[in-house]
């Protein structure tokens, strides 16, 4: 019998986009590739396979849940929990066992991916980041302050390397909102790198916040791409792979980010 784990991940999934789709088949492919589980499926909440009935479907005893998500709120303090009948980060049944880990988002290393990318971005537009502004763009939420906590954290140990002018976050749903601060955002000055601090291009990802980068280049005349870049979702990059494998303790069996 085969005696390594198996691995679940689970996401919030999307109807209007394949992104969460991608992103986290990416991470199972690569995961399940590297040898260090003997299965690793996908599930989501919403338009995709359904967790209880892939948890079903597993023939591991010993089970690896990995929550795709960006902060650790109200999916997965509650509704993952319950669906999935676990308690705690250790739930034993019928002879096996259920390690339901952190959401990857809250993962330390979180903040060099999204420092490496927005690196990548300045290197790609021939920007200096010391003349570049570094904005993360976070979900954010008026029910739960969890969201809006590990971004400003990311944002913050980012700051530490004195890399760009300033790091700062807007949020989607919370003040300061990415559309209002783009419709303040002057014409002239410093470009800025936006940093979708996302688990998977979904719609917000994909087509909300180009469309009010669009919509500011049209306003102010810009030229696309002269000023602002967006880094796209962070949680599709292929090194946040090796974050989940830490997370449950096999980082050693990949290479360092």
């Amino acid at each position: 019998m085969d005696k390594r784990a198996g691995l679940l991940i689970i996401g919030h999934g999307s109807e209007h986009s394949s992104g969460p789709l991608v992103s986290a088949c990416g991470h199972a492919e690569r995961l399940l590739d590297s040898g260090l589980f003997a299965e690793a499926r996908v599930a989501f909440l919403m338009a995709g396979d359904d967790p209880c009935e892939t948890l079903e479907a597993m023939r591991s005893q010993t089970i690896h849940i990995i929550p795709l998500f960006m902060c650790d709120g109200y999916y997965t303090r509650t509704v993952i929990p319950k669906k999935l009948k676990i308690q705690g980060s250790r739930t034993y049944r019928d002879g096996g066992l259920l390690i339901y880990g952190s959401p990857i988002g809250v993962h330390p290393g979180m903040a060099d991916i999204l420092r490496l990318r927005a690196l990548e971005t300045c290197r790609a537009a021939g920007w200096d980041p010391f003349g570049t502004r570094l904005m993360v763009i976070g979900h954010g939420s008026p029910k739960s302050s969890a969201s809006a906590e590990v971004t400003h954290r990311h944002a913050a140990e980012i700051r530490k390397q004195s890399e760009f002018i300033s790091v700062d976050c807007v949020f989607i749903d919370e003040p300061p909102r990415i559309e209002d601060w783009l419709l303040d955002l002057p014409a002239e000055g410093p470009p800025v790198v936006l940093a979708g601090f996302f688990a998977a291009d979904g719609l917000h990802s994909s087509l909300d916040i180009p469309g009010w980068i669009e919509a500011w280049e049209e306003r102010t005349g810009s030229r696309q791409g002269a000023r602002l870049r967006y880094t796209g979702a962070v949680g599709a990059d292929e090194r946040v792979t090796a974050l989940i494998a830490a997370s449950i303790g096999s980082e050693a069996a990949l290479p360092p980010l």
